[in-house]
């Protein structure tokens, strides 16, 4: 409301076109609220487009997140071989073929996950690969070499994909599963 509108009624210039009374103007939106956005509004939609983006811009990249979601899930997958094996007191070995990779009992045979019910063969997406040597588990959940001994060294397998490589690697003795991006 503009310094005409609080005068009295009576002293108040007749409304015209260019000059309606107040409560024509609150109504069509013409106080001096209307004439563009504040600062607090334009900063507030800036944050917010700011926060989406940063959401979804890391998500474009599909060779570099294939092969980092592929390595994470190959470690998960890991973990739940030895759990395996220390439950069902066996010796469990995860076979990396290139594309993919199957667990199997001692005796060569692909073993059924109890999670799924299914045969544990994984098939990696996006044109990611595996690379390096079998990994095996002690009824003990220890990492252990074909002839059953305790391994020596870290054990590490390669993921490749769209430009960029990960390592998923299992400590001696622990079998301590860890994942470098």
């Amino acid at each position: 409301m503009d310094a005409m509108d609080r005068l009295p009624l009576s002293r108040q210039p007749p409304a015209s076109p260019s000059n309606p009374p107040a409560a024509l103007k609150v109504r069509a939106g013409l106080d001096h609220k209307s004439r563009g956005f504040t600062a607090i509004e334009l900063v507030v939609t800036l944050v917010i487009i700011g926060i989406l983006a940063a959401y979804v811009v890391p998500r474009l990249d599909m060779g570099g997140t294939s092969a980092a979601a592929e390595a994470g899930s190959l470690a998960r997958d890991l973990r739940h071989i030895q759990e395996m094996a220390m439950t069902e007191g066996l010796t469990l070995a995860l076979q990396p073929a290139g594309a993919g990779y199957t667990v199997v009992n001692s005796g060569g045979t692909t073993v059924t996950d109890p999670a799924t019910n299914q045969p544990f063969q994984v098939a990696l997406k996006n044109g990611v690969t595996l690379s390096g040597a079998t990994v095996r588990f002690d009824s003990m959940g220890r990492p252990v070499t074909a002839a059953g001994t305790l391994i020596a060294a870290a054990a590490s397998l390669a993921l490749s994909g769209g430009g960029h490589s990960d390592t998923v690697t299992v400590s001696p003795v622990t079998g301590f599963v860890s994942v470098t991006y």
